[in-house]
């Protein structure tokens, strides 16, 4: 008799734990909901596709920037550089700016061995162009 009580518990806290175990895989830390809410919002796709007006060597900075710089850069809180464009051109100046990029600091790598010194004039040529977006003060949520 002791053994019969011992085997239905056994077999209700198997029960329970593969239905918490189910319950647990189908949601999957997810919302419950599968279908995604989208929102209309009115856009001028005219703006998005119009031609940027930028020179030869300002379009060889941009993709620069946005494969050297943008990691940490861009204007996200999480990052941890400030973000670039016009201003701290204007308020550093160029010179400031090639030395930072060629010895970088104790948060930013130097890009001496990796940049040509027309590369790095090629980027400020777009930083000069460029204004960031301003930086929100919350970070985003995960």
């Amino acid at each position: 008799m002791m053994t019969r009580a011992r085997l239905v518990l056994a077999l209700a806290a198997v029960t329970i734990g593969v239905a918490v175990a189910a319950q647990a895989q189908r949601n999957n830390g997810e919302a419950t909901s599968s279908t995604p809410a989208v929102e209309r919002v009115p856009y001028d796709t005219r703006v998005f596709m119009a031609p940027l007006m930028l020179t030869e060597a300002q379009l060889k900075g941009r993709l620069i920037v946005a494969q050297r710089c943008a990691n940490c850069h861009a204007g996200n809180p999480r990052q941890p550089g400030p973000p670039l464009g016009r201003q701290i051109v204007e308020n550093r100046g160029e010179a400031f700016i090639r030395d930072k990029v060629k010895n970088g600091s104790t948060l930013m790598p130097g890009f001496q061995y990796t940049l040509q010194p027309e590369q790095v004039d090629e980027a400020i040529a777009f930083l000069k162009t460029y204004s960031p977006p301003a930086r929100s003060t919350a970070a985003p949520e995960d």
